[in-house]
């Protein structure tokens, strides 16, 4: 008889528990998450040709490329057309393909900077395509994308945050390009650019 009011009362005290746990768990809210869809840092040897699997290095005009730079342990990708010798330097930097889907609600942001720009015809661009080949540049569309660009008063080397950058009406295979122009030969026109973090989500 014993035995069985003792297990009686375990029984009901177990139940207890459970419910009171239950209740803990339900009112416990998970924390917000953000994945990344795509990620690019610009880790390579300093002052070296940026090559990064299936990202293009393209010169438009002129024969200046993209540059892996590092400083104080920080890798970031530049272009310069400074001593470059030509009268015109147009360069570009396109990511790898980033699949995108209808209504997507995808984000770009990056980290960007500038030294001895002075004038705004030595400019950066930032561009999309989803009809880029991987090969032909020029016979692509692309889409200037609004973005937070350091001006000519901006500090030097200082990477500011370019923003959100709204990518949800593309679909597709996009392609994400970095695209500057300078002059080697008209000192107004020969500044850099840095770029880095390059993230998507």
């Amino acid at each position: 008889m014993k035995t069985n009011i003792l297990k009686s009362i375990l029984f009901t005290a177990l139940i207890a528990v459970t419910l009171s746990s239950c209740v803990e768990d339900d009112d416990t809210e998970l924390p917000n998450y953000t994945p990344l869809t795509f990620s690019q840092d610009f880790n390579g040897a300093d002052n070296t040709l940026l090559v990064i699997e299936n990202w293009t290095n393209f010169a438009e005009a002129g024969t200046a490329l993209w540059k892996f730079q590092e400083y104080s342990g920080n890798g970031y990708a530049e272009f310069t057309s400074y001593q470059s010798g030509e009268a015109t330097n147009i360069a570009w930097m396109i990511s790898s393909p980033i699949t995108l889907a209808q209504n997507n609600n995808k984000k770009l942001r990056f980290e960007v900077s500038q030294s001895f720009v002075s004038s705004t015809a030595n400019k950066l661009e930032i561009l999309i395509s989803t009809n880029f080949d991987g090969t032909n540049v020029t016979a692509a569309t692309w889409t200037p994308l609004d973005a937070n660009i350091p001006g000519t008063d901006a500090e030097y080397f200082l990477f500011m945050d370019s923003g959100e950058i709204d990518l949800s009406s593309y679909s597709g295979n996009a392609h994400i390009a970095f695209k500057v122009t300078g002059s080697g030969t008209n000192t107004s026109l020969d500044g850099s650019y840095q770029i880095d973090s390059v993230r998507i989500y």
